[in-house]
């Protein structure tokens, strides 16, 4: 077996990982919000801020012991470019958007393995969406206008995350890092621990698997072996699509996966996200067999749950890619680099989410 297999092995492997518990952790940030605005408890909400909190110290500890750098990730999180318009329209278009469509990518992935055939139709559109956002001028015709001029440079902090903010470029900067994320880590998980209900382990292994798989997403693609691949990539004369240090997200991968479809280069453009796709449901069908919750889902009942779940799958592809991330991409992945947009996308998905809970019982 050749590095580049070994290394979508091993990504294929994590990702089944995550698939299976979160499957049966029932892991679902909109689907946690909308528990805890109406009262039904906040378990879910807190599995997925202890995910945040456990990728945000595993992460952390790695480019700390200098395991990997978190300073050229794919994509780059910590640029110098904090495109705030991206963040917060593109955030409050994705959360309105995934309200609507009962579910983020992650969740409606999940569906599917779990046997839903109208989660399928809708994880086809949010890919497509996202396949015209990506490889399409779309992007560059209607929405780069538009955001382009709400944008500033923090080159003088040499990065947008938390600890360049802070201090700078410092000697210091990686034990800062560290500590700013044990502090938010830490305090998040303190209080998630003192939810009697999200201590059940259906909920509490769900949020360490899916923040370990954020950690080792990171660890596969930017420590030796991911470094290895690059190398080797340089001379070879079809190289891998998408090297780079990265881990979890399903807003581009999705585009991705689209283009892999309708290509026949075969390995090379097989990349760490079109992995992910593919492995996440595959794994939430084997744990939805095995706690016997496997049941075929035929479709929609009726014409306007179609329509909304279209336009809200429409508004997940459209959304993530204009923010750079989702619910994962940012709030696990981008976060656990302490990255400020990823805080900020995090916050407007959040708020799109909220408004669109409150207001879907009038759609």
């Amino acid at each position: 077996m050749d590095i580049f297999t070994t290394y979508l092995a091993l990504i294929f492997v994590v990702s089944l990982a995550f698939g299976a518990f979160a499957q049966a952790g029932q892991f679902c940030p909109v689907g946690g919000l909308r528990e805890t605005l109406n009262k039904q408890g906040a378990h879910r909400l807190w599995a997925y801020l202890a995910a945040i909190a456990i990728a945000l110290i595993g992460v952390n500890i790695l480019e700390f012991l200098e395991l990997v750098d978190l300073n050229g990730t794919k994509p780059p999180y910590r640029t110098q470019e904090f495109a705030y318009g991206r963040y917060i329209l593109g955030g409050f278009i994705f959360g309105f958007g995934m309200v609507l469509a009962a579910g983020c990518g992650m969740r409606n992935l999940i569906r599917v393995g779990q046997g839903s055939f109208k989660a399928l139709l809708i994880v086809v559109i949010m890919a497509l969406t996202a396949y015209a956002m990506t490889k399409t001028s779309l992007y560059a015709e209607v929405f780069m206008p538009i955001v382009a001029p709400f944008s500033l440079n923090f080159s003088a902090a040499g990065s947008q995350d938390l600890g360049s903010l802070l201090v700078g470029k410092s000697e210091s900067l990686q034990i800062i890092r560290l500590v700013i994320a044990l502090v938010i880590g830490l305090s998040i998980l303190y209080f998630a621990f003192r939810n009697k209900t999200f201590r059940q382990p259906r909920y509490l292994l769900s949020a360490v698997v899916i923040g370990l798989a954020v950690t080792a997403g990171f660890y596969i693609t930017g420590a030796a072996m991911g470094q290895s691949l690059i190398e080797e990539a340089a001379f070879m004369s079809s190289p891998p699509m998408g090297l780079g240090t990265q881990s979890y997200s399903f807003a581009a991968p999705m585009a991705d996966t689209v283009y892999a479809l309708i290509n026949s280069d075969g390995l090379a453009v097989v990349t760490f996200g079109v992995v992910a796709v593919l492995g996440l449901p595959i794994g939430a069908l084997l744990a939805s067999l095995l706690r016997r919750e496997f049941k075929l889902e035929s479709g929609f009942n009726s014409r306007k749950e179609v329509l909304l779940s279209f336009v809200g799958a429409i508004l997940v592809g459209v959304g993530s890619v204009l923010a750079m991330g989702c619910t994962i991409g940012h709030g696990l992945t981008g976060i656990s680099t302490l990255a400020l947009g990823s805080f900020l996308a995090l916050f407007s998905i959040a708020l799109g989410a909220f408004v669109g809970i409150k207001l879907e019982a009038r759609l």
